[in-house]
């Protein structure tokens, strides 16, 4: 068996906890007018974007709740996250969540180096959060993750499906492969680190058993209590820009430099 496949232990005892980050961030939420619909207005209630800003620094991620299509299928099963390190960047990140069973949870990570939020969303889309098409990118790198409690209460993560291949053509074969082991290992086990915090919140949504799959629903996200919401918030950006980070540093480099944000962004917060 592949290590990253392995169940390994998600908490990172020497980092902070997603409470003691959100001490120096401040979240602000607001319409997401720049991709309201047109045609139908009743349909941009729910389009938020939130802002995660500090006192130290003139960064702000932005984090938009969307749903995810890919070739006609749209994720019905997933709460799904837009992650730019700042305001119309190019390379953004896309966090998928979905209830597997109770007290586990699917963390799926799709990176989009090469495209601005702009290219893939579609807001005239007929759905009450924005649809992002991810079709229309130009190459999405993956890791998945998948975290749960074990039975003493500690959370848990293993990796599958790390695949960096969409950006063969920028870098050597050698490169790929190192690539991939930075993903797979070092920025996984952020991710997971992060996300394990919010794993109450998450299973807390697990339905009685009604013979049916889990599903989070899309409103129980915007309707979450003022220090969850921050925390769901900030657990999607600080996840998004640690997978961003990985990809420019190693690969866009001086291609373009927006991926410097989210490293700014980590670099104040790790």
């Amino acid at each position: 068996m592949n290590y990253s496949n392995e169940t390994k232990p998600a908490k990172i005892l020497n980092l902070r906890s997603l409470k003691e980050i959100n001490e120096s961030l401040y979240l602000e939420r607001n319409s997401d007018n720049a991709y309201f619909s047109a045609k139908k207005p009743e349909n941009n209630s729910d389009r938020a974007v939130f802002s995660l800003a500090t006192s130290d620094i003139n960064i702000q991620p932005l984090v938009r709740q969307v749903i995810c299509t890919n070739k006609g299928k749209r994720y019905n099963n997933y709460q799904s996250f837009v992650v730019e390190p700042k305001d119309k960047s190019m390379g953004i990140a896309i966090i998928m969540l979905k209830l597997e069973e109770h007290q586990t949870f699917f963390c799926n990570v799709r990176i989009l180096p090469l495209n601005t939020l702009s290219d893939i969303a579609e807001p005239e889309i007929d759905s009450k959060l924005l649809t992002v098409n991810l079709e229309k990118s130009k190459c999405v790198l993956k890791t998945d993750i998948t975290i749960t409690a074990s039975n003493t209460g500690e959370a848990m993560y293993s990796v599958h499906d790390v695949d960096v291949n969409g950006i063969s053509d920028l870098v050597t074969p050698s490169e790929i492969v190192e690539l991939k082991r930075e993903l797979e290992f070092q920025g996984s086990k952020l991710i997971a680190h992060y996300f394990q915090e919010i794993l109450s919140i998450v299973v807390n949504e697990n339905p009685s058993n009604t013979g049916k799959l889990p599903v989070i629903p899309d409103e129980y996200i915007l309707n979450l209590p003022p220090d969850q919401l921050k925390e769901m918030i900030s657990a999607n950006a600080i996840s998004g820009c640690i997978a961003i980070e990985i990809i420019g540093s190693n690969v866009i480099q001086d291609l373009n430099r927006d991926w410097t944000a989210a490293g700014a962004f980590i670099g104040y917060l790790i």
